[in-house]
């Protein structure tokens, strides 16, 4: 089977080497990333082992699988530089954090699947990932369905996966961006470990008022869930408590977050039903803000290195 796994952050580079061993797998990543891959990637963490995969900036011909491990904010960007590997047949399958992805994947063809993951992993560097937490992933067509998805889900299992499917992955992915806006949340603005948020006290009450927020505005928007958000979180919180989430992680190299597709998202939807959402609208400006004291903070180091240099 050919796969694309397009994005070689985190969880990119730990689901090419995860699949590495059972399909015939594409690392797909931006130009100026090819030098610094070589294709040979080693997991360490609650697994260790070393695989091989061929990186490209684009596909050499029609993937049967096409797997999105971007960003949110490259999600269309990243679908151009794919394009000429989705054909009819091809599983186009985002695993991406928030709302949002799988409507833009709509307009390029293939057979669109939902997904998400609670696999928690942290890049060391290029072509090395520590893999921090086994989680679960549940799949299924979007919106609805799950006729497409079971041979995505039979390939993550056949990698040792622990994959579900459900026909009501909307709900799934509504669940997991409600979890999200409090670990992602929490955690970044407090910058601490995921599993912290259960062991402070002072915290409980804090991530449910977060989730409920999100758990109020899904349903008046018209979504069901299989799991209650709730129980996602505490789930989630307790497989990947080791992890520092994908938001601080962002924030700790002076990258954009995906706060907008998250906290942003649930601010939006909110506002189309006449509702207010003003926890997550908080956590949203919050975290903007330490994004900007990122970016300050790492121009003020390259300054700081480039006047050392000139005297």
């Amino acid at each position: 089977m050919k796969v694309a796994v397009v994005g070689a952050g985190s969880l990119g580079t730990l689901l090419a080497a995860l699949l590495g061993g059972v399909a015939d797998v594409t690392l797909i990543v931006k130009p100026e990333q090819v030098a610094h891959l070589t294709g040979r990637i080693e997991v360490t963490g609650v697994d260790e082992f070393r695989t091989e995969v061929e990186v490209r900036t684009e596909p050499s011909d029609v993937q049967d699988v096409v797997i999105l491990a971007v960003k949110s904010y490259s999600t269309r960007s990243a679908l151009d530089r794919v394009r000429k590997g989705i054909g009819d047949k091809t599983a186009v399958l985002s695993l991406q954090n928030g709302l949002g992805n799988e409507e833009v994947a709509l307009k390029y063809g293939g057979r669109v699947i939902g997904g998400v993951t609670t696999n928690a992993s942290i890049l060391i560097r290029p072509g090395i990932v520590r893999w921090t937490g086994r989680g679960i992933t549940v799949v299924g067509d979007y919106p609805k369905g799950s006729e497409g998805a079971g041979a995505v889900a039979d390939l993550l299992r056949s990698a040792g996966m622990e994959t579900v499917e459900t026909e009501n992955i909307l709900g799934w992915k509504w669940a997991k961006t409600i979890v999200n806006s409090v670990i992602n949340g929490l955690g970044t603005v407090l910058e601490v470990k995921n599993g912290y948020l259960r062991e402070n006290p002072y915290l409980e009450g804090v991530s449910i008022d977060v989730a409920r927020e999100g758990c109020l505005v899904a349903q008046q928007v018209g979504v069901e869930f299989e799991i209650h958000p709730l129980e996602f979180l505490w789930d989630t919180i307790e497989r990947t408590r080791d992890n520092y989430n994908s938001t601080l992680q962002d924030i700790m190299r002076g990258k954009r977050t995906e706060t907008d597709y998250i906290h942003g998202k649930i601010v939006e939807y909110a506002s189309s039903v006449g509702l207010d959402a003003p926890m997550n609208g908080l956590l949203w400006s919050l975290i903007k803000a330490k994004e900007d004291l990122a970016v300050r903070r790492l121009q003020g180091q390259e300054q700081g290195r480039n006047e050392r240099i000139g005297r």
